[in-house]
């Protein structure tokens, strides 16, 4: 059962979602575990971050949210120690904590009836989500150590791509509508099926924003969806993950917006 506790997240890693370990052990006996045992499904790569100290799991997990940069209420948090759950549903509610079944033979029944870990599709982005946010905190180092925000930028060595959607990329732009709160000028949320009609009629035409820089790429994290309305472009979409603010992207895709209702009229 506890092997397939593992199998279980190593899926969930597969489809998008960020593994994190909490574990009050000395870091040196959790390493030579990973390492004395390859014949387990989860290794220590598959872990985003890692909090291996004798700290309460309350505030392990309130350092894990601010390095990792999300909210809280996005953690699920399992352990079998009851005790561990009730110290973190005290004092950390926002998490979801789930302690295992103590009898072992139950955990993955009680694994497949969780509804917080259903999904209805895997984008691309998805399943490149762990290794997208090990880059981000790279990047996060670099700008600790930068003197400035110009040179923070200037060394990333940013490269921006702005394209008409292909039919491929509607799965992540829905995403994208219904995920981001901090720069969505709507903040309309849509299906695939919502902006697919949109764009059948040939009136709405949809942008879409992707980014690399010297760590590697950040994948599609941005759209826009406009009209040509008479003597003015409408925007109906603009949006950016934000993975990709403070980077100057968003200045990119107003000056494309720019460029096209210029070309036009």
């Amino acid at each position: 059962p506890r092997m397939a506790f593992q199998r279980f997240m190593a899926a969930q890693q597969d489809a998008g979602t960020l593994l994190c370990l909490a574990s009050k052990n000395n870091m040196e006996d959790v390493l030579e575990t990973f390492r004395a045992h390859p014949e387990m499904p989860l290794r220590l790569e598959h872990f985003v971050a890692r909090r291996i100290n004798w700290s309460a799991k309350s505030a392990n997990l309130a350092s894990l949210a601010e390095e990792l940069q999300l909210g809280l209420d996005s953690f699920i948090f399992i352990d079998d120690n009851p005790q561990e759950c009730g110290e973190v549903m005290a004092r950390r509610p926002e998490v979801l904590a789930l302690p295992l079944p103590s009898d072992p033979a139950e955990i993955p029944a009680f694994l497949s009836h969780i509804w917080a870990f259903d999904r209805l599709s895997v984008t691309d982005e998805d399943t490149q989500r762990t290794e997208l946010y090990r880059r981000r905190l790279e990047r996060s180092r670099l700008e600790k150590h930068a003197k400035s925000l110009e040179e923070f930028i200037s060394s990333l060595e940013l490269r921006v791509t702005i394209a008409p959607m292909a039919a491929g990329q509607l799965p992540r732009v829905a995403q994208l509508t219904q995920r981001t709160n901090q720069m969505n000028f709507t903040t309309v949320r849509r299906t695939e099926a919502d902006i697919a009609a949109m764009l059948a009629g040939g009136e709405a035409e949809c942008l879409v924003v992707e980014v690399s820089d010297r760590f590697g790429g950040y994948g599609l994290t941005g759209a826009a969806i406009l009209k040509t309305c008479g003597d003015a472009l409408l925007v109906d979409t603009f949006l950016l993950s934000c993975r990709v603010l403070g980077r100057g992207v968003e200045h990119r895709l107003l000056a494309e917006l720019g460029r096209i209702a210029g070309e036009r009229g």
